[in-house]
């Protein structure tokens, strides 16, 4: 018997089938629920390229936040220019990855989970869904197969199957 799910999401609809499917699991079992989202700073920043496909984010974020972004052109595509992130960067990607977050967590609290929690980490993307599920004390990984799996990562594999063929806990790869 499983005691403790952790999902993985990036905001995407398969990620957000991910956490469906975590939290009607953790719902139907009393289980203890972690939502977890990794955020990438910096060149090439995957987040922010994924980020470029729901701006409507970024306009809730600045008036929930209070802080306005000067320099995101509607493309955000500036965002890339420097090796090293700037501070609109920085703050974009946090505040954008909290906002994941507060939306998955109150999509899994409507699919019935009650004890959920959420947690960011940093870095690689397979490291940072093991090392977060280990933080957290899951024995078991929900992640959305597209896990960032995009053809610039064809030969090293997608993220769902490097989490798979890594972890120490079952692993659950949703379509």
């Amino acid at each position: 018997m499983k005691t403790h799910i952790f999902v993985a999401t990036d905001g995407s609809d398969t990620a957000a089938k991910a956490v469906d499917l975590a939290a009607d699991l953790a719902a139907r079992y009393d289980l203890d629920l972690t939502i977890g989202h990794v955020l990438h700073f910096g060149r090439p920043s995957e987040e922010l390229q994924r980020m470029a496909h729901v701006e409507h984010m970024i306009e809730e974020v600045r008036a929930k936040s209070g802080v306005d972004f000067p320099n995101v052109p509607d493309t955000m595509l500036s965002l890339f220019a420097e090796t090293r992130p700037g501070e609109n960067a920085v703050r974009l990607v946090t505040l954008v990855g909290d906002e994941i977050l507060h939306r998955a967590a109150d999509q899994a609290a409507n699919m019935g989970a009650t004890k959920i929690k959420t947690v960011s980490s940093q870095g690689d993307t397979a490291d940072a869904i093991l090392d977060m599920a280990k933080e957290a004390g899951a024995d078991m990984i929900v992640i959305g197969h597209r896990g960032l799996g995009r053809l610039k990562r064809a030969w090293l594999g997608s993220v769902a199957q490097k989490v798979l063929n890594t972890a120490d806990c079952t692993v659950v790869s949703v379509r």
